[in-house]
């Protein structure tokens, strides 16, 4: 008997400057990481207006309903483009799902006296 991999959302949020092209690398490094991890992406929330958070509030709301509980980002600026409001949108969203967001480039992230390399990592 074989069991399937969880399964988990990404979310990503596009700046003025992105183009489709961006899009498509943010969603194929989701990709990759969910299949490193070994999880099974589910869907990838796109949130298409950089100061909107209607597509945050979608995938909370869809993984609440399909209790999910993991969530993949690019990085921690696609939750918030300040540091440390970046870091409480996260912890607030594992509450919310109540499970982990997972970080594809931490190494992008604020210096490791900041960032939680190991919690990025993979390793609790």
């Amino acid at each position: 008997m074989t069991t399937s991999a969880p399964l988990c959302v990404g979310y990503l949020r596009l700046r003025l400057s992105d183009d489709d092209q961006t899009e498509q690398q943010h969603v194929a490094a989701i990709a990759a990481f969910a299949e490193r991890e070994g999880f099974a992406v589910s869907l990838v929330f796109v949130e298409k207006r950089w100061q909107r958070t209607i597509a945050l509030h979608a995938m909370t709301a869809y993984c609440q309903a399909h209790s999910i509980r993991n969530v993949i980002v690019p990085t921690s600026r696609h939750l918030n483009h300040l540091p440390t409001l970046a870091d409480l949108a996260e912890e607030m969203l594992e509450q919310d799902i109540g499970g982990q967001v997972w970080i594809v480039s931490p190494e992008q992230e604020a210096p490791p006296s900041q960032s939680k390399a190991a919690k990025d990592g993979g390793v609790q």
